[in-house]
């Protein structure tokens, strides 16, 4: 599948139409920087920089998301598999969105109970709060939410050889 039809997949896999996803530009981004041989699919390889839980979950995860079984992830097994990453979860809804719809108390931060409601972290979502809260004092920004969200990518983004072009 040739990526500008990633995006027009988009509102159908969701449900939505693109202006209902604030974030519609996320799966693009995802398959820019992670599909290394861009054929529109993801490899156990390309699919494990993206998962949080790589190390120890990562090729579980692969294989519970390849539903056809052919050995590679496309569009539709890769939203399925991705939605279950936090990061992910946040980024397609929108940070800042995301962030008031969890800000109950609406005090414009975000304690652990608050964030365990959109953690796909299971047992571990305490530890991937405290390693978010940057500055140590129990709770979430919408800046550190935000940085939290798109760490995952842009650490795939950062290590990715840069785009040369020939003259």
């Amino acid at each position: 599948m040739k990526p500008l039809a990633f995006v027009l997949l988009l509102p159908f896999v969701f449900h939505a139409s693109a202006a209902d996803l604030p974030s519609s530009q996320v799966l693009p981004r995802v398959l820019q920087t992670a599909d290394k041989d861009k054929n529109g699919t993801l490899s156990l390889a390309e699919y494990l920089p993206l998962d949080v839980q790589a190390k120890h979950h990562g090729e579980e995860h692969f294989k519970a998301g390849d539903a056809n079984n052919d050995g590679s992830l496309d569009v539709a097994e890769i939203i399925t598999t991705l939605r279950k990453q936090t990061w992910f979860a946040i980024l397609t809804e929108g940070a800042q969105g995301c962030f008031a719809g969890l800000d109950l108390n609406k005090d414009s931060k975000l304690d652990a109970t608050e964030y365990r409601k959109i953690s796909r972290m299971g047992h571990h979502s305490d530890q991937h709060f405290n390693g978010a809260d940057s500055d140590k004092d129990g709770l979430l920004s919408l800046a550190e939410f935000t940085v939290h969200a798109e760490h995952q990518i842009k650490a795939l983004e950062n290590t990715s050889p840069k785009n040369t072009t020939s003259r």
